[in-house]
């Protein structure tokens, strides 16, 4: 199945980011600057990049610029990824993938509505899949001007959960027991603990710009999911929400995300909300999705949050690009994920019900 970002991240729609930046001197006259994006995922089926221009002329609107295709696309890209050998003695490229240009609205993933033009929405995509013996270096090279812009990323394996661990996903004995946050009474101290994994494959000694590892970053989100079920007309509708509960660095490969059961609790309020008229609430089982992202990844989003964007922002462009080139600037990365769905524990279920944090939500059980 072929799936794009979500995650956040930032996942967040990785490869599908439709933000303009603005590599260039504001008073300058109109240049081409490139704007490379694409996030590598190994549970992906399909690969796509997606490469642009950044635009500025003195002489017209930007707003007219935004609806004119050949404003944002260039007519001509030979683009391949090279996959480079990371473990074996044999050194240097192994062998070189071609990539094509697609139109993501045939694709399945139309573009969003705004001041930009909607059609053609153009990425460029590949169907190998991601083999972590390789790390993958993305060439652009400009057929018109001769300019090439490059950028190399590791893979994160995500496809072996003896890798890339969740316990609440892959232990029997945390799966059976559910999660549990019961947090009676309201000012308890304890704890939801969500200790992960991440280990490199048995390959041999890996290093990629002086890293021990691909993976330097981990994101959690937290989806509760609820049946609204009207006792009148016996409707029934399901909803959900999400918590995201942030970013972590990994040490030594272990990652963790631990929670305050009562900010749970709000979280869950904030959610759900005042239960309509003649309606119960019926929790049904939480999705959690982990994902991990690269030190590329990790640089650039500690560089954003330490500059600052909009009015109070340090700078008009990103400080930090991964992709070298003369006229070029964006990230080129790879990120692991991993998603399933897990019970909540009965107990935790009958501690929503009594709750004063939560009465007027209506919880009365589970969909399940």
């Amino acid at each position: 199945m072929k799936r794009l970002a979500f995650l956040s991240f930032a996942i967040v729609a990785f490869i599908l980011m439709d933000s303009c930046s603005t590599k260039f001197n504001v008073a300058a006259p109109y240049k081409n600057i490139t704007v490379i994006y694409g996030f590598l995922d190994q549970a992906d089926t399909a690969h796509y990049i997606r490469i642009q221009k950044a635009f500025l002329d003195n002489n017209k609107s930007a707003l007219t610029m935004a609806q004119t295709p050949d404003s944002n696309y260039y007519a001509s890209l030979n683009v391949k990824i090279e996959r480079i050998n990371l473990y074996s003695t044999l050194q240097g490229v192994h062998d070189t993938i071609h990539l094509n240009r697609v139109d993501l609205n045939l694709e399945g993933y139309p573009k969003q509505p705004g001041v930009f033009f909607n059609a053609p929405n153009y990425a460029y995509k590949f169907t190998d899949p991601l083999d972590a013996h390789y790390s993958y270096r993305i060439i652009v090279t400009n057929s018109a001007t001769g300019e090439v812009d490059s950028a190399e990323t590791p893979v994160i394996v995500d496809n072996d959960p003896t890798l890339f661990n969740i316990p609440f996903l892959d232990d029997s004995l945390s799966k059976r027991a559910g999660l549990s946050f019961a947090a009676t009474p309201i000012n308890t101290n304890d704890v939801l603990d969500l200790g992960c994994v991440y280990t490199n494959p048995p390959y041999g000694t890996f290093s990629f710009n002086g890293q021990s590892s691909p993976a330097a970053v981990a994101q959690m989100i937290l989806r509760f999911k609820w049946v609204d079920s009207n006792y009148v007309t016996h409707a029934r509708t399901r909803h959900y929400a999400d918590d995201d509960l942030g970013l972590t660095g990994l040490v030594n490969g272990s990652f963790d995300f631990t929670l305050n059961n009562v900010d749970i609790y709000g979280a869950i309020r904030s959610a759900l909300g005042p239960a309509p008229a003649n309606t119960a609430r019926l929790m049904n089982r939480c999705t959690i999705f982990t994902y991990l992202g690269t030190y590329d990844y990790y640089t650039y989003e500690q560089v954003q949050k330490n500059q600052g964007t909009g009015l109070t922002g340090s700078e008009i462009e990103p400080i930090y690009t991964n992709v070298k080139g003369a006229n070029v600037l964006g990230l080129f990365t790879s990120r692991g994920s991993r998603y399933g769905n897990i019970s909540i524990s009965s107990e935790t279920i009958d501690s929503l019900i009594i709750s004063p944090l939560l009465t007027d939500i209506n919880i009365k059980g589970t969909s399940y």
